[in-house]
């Protein structure tokens, strides 16, 4: 991290903006930056992730990946999944179903002869056809993935 990002972030001050977000948050948003804009002149940008990530608070749900079968779609296990109820699917949905009390995750691949066609990410699990997807016990539409970079266990650390 350079040097000017650095002591930005460890100077900031939210006095100014204190009042209004203790109204509206529990949390304080935190600086936001872009990777790729030189000077970051603006540093009063702030994020928050929930604002961010979840556009529909009642009808979102968090869930934690145990499974690790679904790196083939960037989902990790220790991931956590922000997944929102929705009317509507897309071709390339990622879905989740509550099958038998367990959370199974889909993706929507097509829709042909009549048949919404499911696969799912789980290599044991079998794909779905059906001509009413609604009648699926759908959980909801995976909107983003939590991934935390865990540091490598084997490797020295230096102190600065």
């Amino acid at each position: 991290m350079n040097y000017a990002i650095n002591n930005v972030i460890n100077n900031v001050h939210y006095s100014q903006t204190q009042t209004a977000i203790a109204n509206d948050f529990s949390y304080h948003p935190i600086p936001y930056f872009e990777d790729q804009k030189s000077g970051n002149a603006n540093y009063s940008r702030k994020l928050d992730l929930n604002l961010y990530c979840i556009k529909r608070p009642q009808q979102t749900c968090f869930i934690h990946i145990t499974d690790p079968d679904m790196l083939a779609w960037g989902i990790e296990k220790g991931d956590m999944l922000v997944v929102e109820k929705s009317d509507s699917l897309a071709v390339g949905d990622l879905i989740v179903l509550d099958l038998e009390q367990k959370m199974e995750i889909y993706e929507f691949v097509t829709y042909s002869n009549g048949e919404f066609i499911f696969v799912p990410l789980r290599s044991k699990a079998h794909s779905i056809k059906t001509r009413h997807w609604a009648d699926l016990p759908i959980v909801g539409t995976v909107t983003n993935t939590i991934h935390q970079i865990k540091p490598r266990r084997d490797t020295m650390k230096f102190a600065a």
